[in-house]
């Protein structure tokens, strides 16, 4: 979920035609890059036009539904970003392409707040067992989290994300704000409901985006859902008139600030051409490989999945996810599998590797990038890389404040990672 701009954003009429691509996508980079060509010509002025409504389940073609290959980094922001701005000026696409840097944004502002997640995930079981125990609050997160509530709108939403492991942007902040603010449930529950569905779920984007619906981001700027508003970006499918609390109030004793961390820890070290490097591809980043050879870095290949690493998550995420590893796996039949760390530091013995590279982990998708398994490793004798791509690296320097002191640098970010010239 990201903060949007809906002023400049007019409803799609009934007859705009907005069906989309199969329904979830097939997991590969050619599919990524497939459903880019078929979006990029409509990532001007027809997005900047519809791209705040919700069509329903199964018409979202008029948004690029990219966000589960870009998650996974099937594709990657130069892919997207150098094919729009083929076919449209910046000032065209500029709705789109600030979207695109919203992902960036958020990842990065995390990275400098490195405290606000575990502290998060510190709460997450305190605040579901006290709204478990409460009898009001578990009815209405039960009736929430299965669709079941007196607002229908909300219950469709519901529906689609649980059936599809997807929700249009807009739905989503519609979502959130009544989650919060009508059922009055923790903003925290939500987030973690979303994450476990979505198939683009993002901690960095998902939990940020929560917070700022709450007014957690921009102190007591709340996003409210209004019924008028979703009655026009529905083109009059729901009109959820006086079901939602338009007026809320923030709470001002729930704000906090979060000082900024020390800075970003990454090493991107100048490599020989030796043959003691391996590369370790897992869910955060599945074409490093592609991105390495681009560098004349050679490497032994390995795929990574731990299935249990995602019991929790939806059976919609694991079938997705699972389906990315499967589709990598026939794509890359030289690259070694493994699902634990163990026998993937048996494998790294094996080859006699001196290195490992991993990609870099950032806040809420660490696995690799602990101390203990860092200490395993270098007590082996392999020295552990967790490798930051440029676009990474160059931007997140830039969301150590709000969006719109960031996005004054997105020109010369384009520029730098080489979009344009």
């Amino acid at each position: 979920m990201q903060q949007m701009s809906l002023g400049a954003s007019e409803p799609a009429s009934s007859s705009y035609e907005a069906v989309q691509p199969a329904w979830p996508p097939q997991a590969t980079r050619a599919q990524g890059l497939e459903q880019l060509a078929a979006f990029s010509s409509k990532a001007g002025r027809a997005y900047q036009t519809h791209r705040n409504s919700d069509l329903g389940s199964g018409r979202h073609g008029h948004v690029s539904l990219l966000s589960p290959f870009l998650r996974h980094r099937l594709i990657d922001e130069n892919d997207v970003l150098s094919r729009v701005l083929a076919e449209h000026s910046q000032s065209e696409a500029f709705k789109f392409v600030q979207e695109v840097f919203w992902r960036s944004y958020w990842k990065g502002w995390l990275e400098q707040r490195r405290l606000l997640w575990p502290e998060y995930q510190q709460q997450l079981p305190k605040i579901f067992q006290r709204a478990t125990q409460n009898r009001r609050e578990s009815n209405d997160y039960t009736a929430a989290v299965n669709g079941a509530t007196h607002i229908p709108v909300f219950n469709e939403w519901c529906e689609e994300l649980i059936r599809t492991g997807y929700l249009h942007n807009h739905a989503r902040m519609w979502f959130a704000s009544i989650w919060i603010f009508t059922l009055k449930l923790p903003w925290q529950l939500g987030a973690d409901f979303f994450v476990r569905h979505l198939i683009d779920g993002d901690p960095a984007s998902n939990t940020l985006g929560w917070r700022w619906v709450a007014g957690l981001q921009t102190q007591g700027k709340i996003y409210v859902a209004k019924a008028d508003n979703i009655k026009l970006f529905t083109n009059n499918r729901f009109f959820p008139n006086g079901e939602l609390n338009e007026s809320p109030v923030f709470e001002n004793h729930l704000w906090k600030t979060y000082e900024k961390s020390s800075n970003i820890l990454y090493e991107n070290p100048n490599f020989s051409t030796g043959n003691d490097i391996g590369l370790v591809l897992n869910k955060n980043d599945l074409t490093l490989n592609h991105y390495l050879s681009d560098k004349q870095i050679r490497f032994e290949g390995c795929i990574f999945y731990d299935p249990k690493y995602q019991e929790s998550k939806s059976l919609a995420v694991q079938k997705f996810e699972s389906g990315l590893i499967e589709s990598l796996s026939l794509a890359l039949k030289d690259f070694y599998f493994c699902q634990t760390k163990k026998s993937l530091v048996s494998w790294a013995k094996g080859k006699k590797l001196r290195y490992l590279i991993f990609p870099f982990e950032t806040v809420g998708n660490k696995y690799f990038m602990t101390s203990e398994f860092i200490n395993e490793l270098r007590s082996q004798n392999i020295e552990p890389i967790f490798y930051m791509r440029d676009w990474d690296s160059s931007a997140f320097p830039y969301a150590s404040k709000g969006f719109f002191p960031f996005k004054k640098n997105i020109s010369d970010l384009l520029v730098r990672n080489r979009v344009i010239q």
